[in-house]
This record gives C-alpha cells, sequence and structure tokens, in this order.
C-alpha cells in the first residue's frame, strides 16, 4: 500500500524554484499592513510577477504624475463627487490632460483572454482597458485622492463601489465611463444567483486581503496560459485561502487540474484501464480536485457564464 501514497506524494513534492519563488512572491503580497494598503503598489508588484521588465518605482511615479494633474483639475474643496467627476474626465475625455488620448474599452479582449492585456502598464500605454485595469485604475487613483473607493466582484467582472460624503455606497462602471449602475443591472445581464449575493461572491464591496487576491489573480492565469498547471493550483489554493469565498479562483483551479488530466492522461491512454497502477492515485486525485472545485464554486452560487 505504499507505493500509491507515495506516487502522490512525488507528484505533490516535486516543485521547482520557479513554483518556490512564485509562492513566496504570493504569500509576501498578504503580508503587508491591510489597513494601509496601496492598491498601486499591490498591481504594480503583481504585473511585474508576470513581467520582470516592469519597472515597480518608474509606474508609481507615473501614477503620481496622473495624480498631479488630476489635482490640478479639481474645483476648490473638492467634494467626493467632484473627485470622482475629474477623475471621469480624466480617464474618459480626450484633453491636454492626457495628451488627447482618453482610455476606453477594449472590445477586442474586453475579457482580457491575453493576460499581458490585464497588465495596468498595458492599459497606461495603449489606453485600451478591460474589466480588470480599468477598475482598478480608477480604484487607484481615487484612493490616492482619498475616496472610499473599493473592488466588488460579477461574473468574469469587476466594478467599483464608491462610498460618497454621505456615507450612500454607489456601483461605478468603469468599463462605460464609470456611470453608476444598480445591482439589478448586473443581475439583469450576468448569471448572479441569489445564493451567490448572499454568500458575498457578488455585488459585495471586498475587503483588502480580498482585493489583493483578486488582483493576484491574473498570476493564476498567467500559470495555466504558460501550462503550469500544478504552480496554477497552488497560488489558487494560497489565494482561497485568504478569500474563501472567490468562485472564480476556484474555477480556475478547476480547469488547471482538468489541463492536467488532459495532458497526463486523456491524450497518453484511451481509457482509464490502460492507466499504469502506480499513477492511478495521481489520476483519482485529479479528478477529486477538479470535481470538487467546481463543487464549491457551485455551492457558493456560481454558475458559468456563456460568453
Amino acid at each position: 500500500m505504499r507505493l500509491p501514497f507515495i506516487a502522490i506524494v512525488s507528484f505533490l513534492l516535486t516543485a521547482s524554484t520557479a513554483l518556490a519563488d512564485i509562492r513566496a512572491d504570493v504569500r509576501e503580497l498578504f503580508t503587508r499592513d491591510m489597513t494601509r494598503l496601496d492598491f498601486a503598489r499591490v498591481k504594480i508588484e503583481v504585473d511585474r510577477m508576470i513581467d520582470p521588465s516592469i519597472d515597480v518605482d518608474a509606474q508609481l511615479a507615473q501614477i503620481d504624475q496622473m495624480i498631479a494633474t488630476i489635482r490640478t483639475m479639481l474645483p476648490p474643496n473638492a467634494t467626493s463627487w467632484d473627485k470622482v467627476e475629474t477623475i471621469r474626465r480624466y480617464i474618459y475625455q480626450a484633453g491636454i490632460w492626457n495628451d488627447g488620448r482618453a482610455f476606453s474599452y477594449d472590445h477586442d479582449d474586453p475579457y482580457g483572454l491575453d493576460v499581458r492585456n490585464k497588465l495596468l502598464s498595458d492599459y497606461i500605454q495603449d489606453r485600451r482597458g478591460n474589466c480588470i485595469t480599468m477598475p482598478f485604475l480608477f480604484i487607484i487613483l481615487g484612493q490616492r485622492l482619498g475616496l472610499d473607493v473599493t473592488p466588488a466582484m460579477a461574473p468574469l467582472h469587476v466594478f467599483v463601489k464608491f462610498t460618497d460624503d454621505q456615507g450612500a455606497t454607489h456601483n461605478l462602471e468603469t468599463t462605460s465611463g464609470a456611470g453608476r449602475a444598480r445591482d439589478q443591472h448586473y443581475r439583469d445581464l450576468l448569471p448572479i444567483t441569489d445564493a451567490a449575493v448572499s454568500n458575498g461572491v457578488f455585488l459585495t464591496s471586498l475587503d483588502a486581503e480580498q482585493s489583493v487576491a483578486v488582483i493576484a489573480a491574473v498570476i493564476v492565469e498567467e500559470l495555466i496560459a504558460e501550462g503550469r498547471y500544478h504552480d496554477a493550483m497552488a497560488v489558487a489554493d494560497m489565494l482561497i485561502e485568504h478569500y474563501p469565498m472567490f468562485a472564480y479562483i476556484m474555477v480556475k483551479k478547476a480547469t488547471a487540474s482538468y489541463h492536467l488530466l488532459r495532458t497526463e492522461f486523456h491524450e497518453k491512454y484511451p481509457t482509464a484501464q490502460d492507466v499504469p497502477e502506480d499513477q492511478r492515485p495521481y489520476l483519482a486525485y485529479l479528478h477529486r480536485v477538479n470535481q470538487g472545485a467546481f463543487d464549491r464554486a457551485e455551492s457558493l452560487g456560481w454558475r458559468p457564464l456563456k460568453r
């Protein structure tokens, strides 16, 4: 009975230096003071894990320059709504403040299927964003102007929760000019169940720790794109540890396990009976991971979105 156990352990514990490094990098994201979380730094540091050529300090300086410009556009004694309107103008209206290049939605890759399109540097450079870069740039700018802004989730989508000076909270849809949107707007368009809302999966303001997990989701996506499926599962587990209701990443973990089933078994063996005896515990493990991740997401109210 020792051989199956050893087989599982050998597969689970064979980790490359790259895996150890990415685990350490992701773990470090959650060690910082969450009461003083700098969304800009977290987002740029995560992006650098995907593209090591990114200069974190240079990008932070670029954000600071954007803020300096926005401050010159603010009216005296600006209210929270004044700041929102000024950020909207800076981002979505072409003018001298953005060199005549307004930011807009990338209709060629709206979901950011090309992981590189989810990098903040890409959005700032080509001014074409998606449902990750657009809300997080708005949040980054808003945070630096002292606004109460946080991310919130919908299926394959992130939007902004903004609380004004009177304590009222509003949804801002940054893929559409950061206009206000009701919760029902998202429920009309997307598969959002009552269970998903009551369980805090969708339409709920995220705290700092959950927000970091959402920002870091792009790492799991990149690892899957690179074919590093074990690494993707390991990082997914770390994110779920800090955001237990993160159904999207549960599904990504299931996706990574499926790719392992495909590459390690389906493409090698015509039937399950053809799988070598010493490989069957690993096969069973991957089946459990795949089914378990989907089951957990569905139990929280997640449902697949048909694109």
